[in-house]
């Protein structure tokens, strides 16, 4: 008791680093299993720290034990559809907004967009479908003419990420081109608007850019936020939609669009990054197996950004898509790359089409959604 009141600072921190501690192992394998620990680098509560700068706190321990409680209590149809609809008139109302508004929302700050379209699946028109089935001979040689297994022979990478790379926050391109090589190959077709009717695109602040300043959410449905990353993507509960695995139990997609990774430049290597991607498409195949799975290739960087930091560049980029772009096989999973729509003659995000170097502006999202028009799948 002497020492306590001589020291009791002292005490209260120890206090709370054994609290902390105490946290971060219960959490380890819950809320912070996706967490890069290392034992000989620090100590055990790190990660509680390093979590919170994804946020990621404490308290949602308690949180997921109550959700663990009430997982399988009904839901209520209508007030589902009343916060859809909200959600859509929100939306709308946003793309109304004028020029003074556009930086804020370019930047994606604060974003929290989803919003269902009132079209049903499976009621899309895929311009040119007829010419692409009267060229049936050439389109084999894209895709494989009976269904392969899924997930099957999927490529190895080259080598391993180095520890002086994973120190650096270097994304090492371990995969190469093969797999952006084999994804080029399957021959694309031209489509209208009406191609997105049974569509979900699942993405960041990026993407709710896309969602804002395009007429797609007209016609496919948006999960999107800012900061989303892989990690997070399958528990997110989106504002009016709900989880995920909500959305695609109450509706069958034909087609769902992805697109993350830019928040995840930094954390951990190519293999983490790779891992987790894989996991979250094979999740969205065993929800919705009837869906194709369309990987977009991270959006890069403009040359400014690139050039001074080192962590978000396009080297860092190039090598996490090469990654992802292992996983399609022309069958139930493609691979498409939106850089070409936007980026400049040497690689990078064209300067002209961004005010932060890292999201497009408003009126710019159009070239995004005329590249989908341009990728549409046959059959």
């Amino acid at each position: 008791m002497k020492h306590l009141k001589e020291s009791p600072f002292f005490f209260l921190l120890m206090l709370s680093g054994i609290l902390f501690t105490i946290l971060a192992a219960i959490g380890k394998n819950n809320i912070y299993r996706d967490q890069q620990y290392h034992p000989e680098k620090g100590p055990l509560l790190s990660i509680l720290f390093t979590a919170m700068n994804e946020d990621i706190y404490p308290w949602q321990l308690f949180a997921d034990a109550q959700a663990v409680e009430t997982e399988g209590s009904a839901v209520n149809p209508a007030e589902d559809d009343q916060n859809g609809q909200n959600v859509d008139q929100t939306s709308e109302s946003g793309q109304n907004t004028d020029d003074t508004s556009d930086s804020a929302k370019d930047t994606g700050e604060g974003n929290d967009t989803a919003s269902g379209s009132d079209s049903t699946a499976g009621n899309s028109t895929v311009s040119g479908n007829n010419a692409a089935q009267e060229k049936e001979d050439d389109a084999a040689g894209g895709m494989p003419q009976e269904e392969p297994p899924y997930g099957e022979n999927r490529p190895e990478p080259l080598r391993g990420s180095t520890e002086e790379e994973y120190l650096s926050h270097i994304s090492a391109d371990i995969y190469g081109d093969a797999g952006v090589q084999k994804a080029a190959e399957y021959p694309f077709v031209a489509v209208d608007e009406s191609y997105f009717d049974d569509a979900l695109f699942i993405g960041d602040s990026r993407t709710v850019g896309l969602h804002d300043y395009t007429d797609l959410s007209e016609h496919a449905d948006f999960l999107c936020k800012t900061s989303l990353t892989i990690y997070k993507v399958l528990d997110e509960n989106f504002k009016g939609m709900g989880t995920v695995e909500e959305v695609l139990k109450k509706k069958q997609y034909g087609k769902i669009y992805i697109m993350v990774g830019i928040n995840e430049l930094g954390r951990g290597t190519t293999e983490d990054f790779m891992a987790k991607y894989t996991e979250v498409v094979d999740t969205l195949h065993e929800w919705d197996p009837d869906a194709r799975i369309i990987i977009q290739g991270i959006m890069k960087v403009s040359k400014k950004k690139d050039t001074e930091d080192k962590v978000f560049n396009n080297s860092n980029i190039t090598g996490r898509n090469h990654a992802i772009a292992t996983l399609a096989d022309n069958y139930h999973i493609f691979y498409i790359d939106m850089n070409e729509a936007v980026c400049d003659e040497e690689g990078n995000l064209n300067a002209e089409y961004t005010h932060d170097q890292i999201h497009l502006l408003g009126m710019y999202n159009d070239l995004w959604k005329d590249f989908l028009m341009t990728k549409g799948i046959s059959g």
